[in-house]
C-alpha cells in the first residue's frame, strides 16, 4: 500500500459517514417540525414576557401620573403613610381630604372628586377603587 492510499484510508476511517456503495445509505430526519416547535415556542415566551413588561411600564406610568398629580396639589396638613386621602375640586381649586365622598352633606359636597389616594411608604401615591 502506498503512502497516498494509506492517508486516503485513514482520512475515510476518520468520516462520519460511508463513502462506499457498501456501506448503509444515511438517512436524513427531518427536524422541520421540531425546529418549527423550537421556534414556535420561543416566540410565544418572548411574546409573553413583552406582554408582561407592557403592563408594568403601563401600570408605572399610571403610578407616575397619579403620585406626580397628588403632590401637586397642596397639603394643608401633615399626610401619612398608609393612610386614605381624597383628591376633590371647589372653584378650580384641588385639594387632599380626609373625608371620604358619602360623608360630605349636599351643602358642603365639593364641586368635582377625583379619586381616592393611599401614601406608600416609598412616596409613590396609590389610586384605590371610586368607593371605600
Amino acid at each position: 500500500m502506498s503512502v497516498v492510499d494509506m492517508e486516503e484510508t485513514v482520512s475515510n476511517a476518520l468520516l462520519p459517514f460511508g463513502n462506499s456503495p457498501s456501506f448503509p445509505a444515511i438517512e436524513m430526519n427531518c427536524t422541520f417540525e421540531w425546529d418549527n416547535h423550537l421556534a414556535g415556542k420561543a416566540r410565544d415566551t418572548i411574546t409573553a414576557r413583552a406582554e408582561e413588561i407592557k403592563t408594568d411600564y403601563e401600570d408605572l406610568s399610571a403610578l407616575a401620573k397619579d403620585t406626580e398629580f397628588v403632590n401637586s396639589i397642596e397639603k394643608r396638613f401633615e399626610v401619612q403613610v398608609g393612610k386614605d386621602y381624597y383628591v376633590y375640586e371647589n372653584k378650580g381649586v384641588k385639594f387632599l381630604s380626609i373625608i371620604e365622598p358619602f360623608k360630605w352633606t349636599t351643602r358642603t359636597q365639593p364641586e368635582h372628586y377625583h379619586g381616592w389616594f393611599r401614601l406608600s411608604p416609598d412616596g409613590t401615591w396609590i389610586r384605590n377603587p371610586d368607593i371605600p
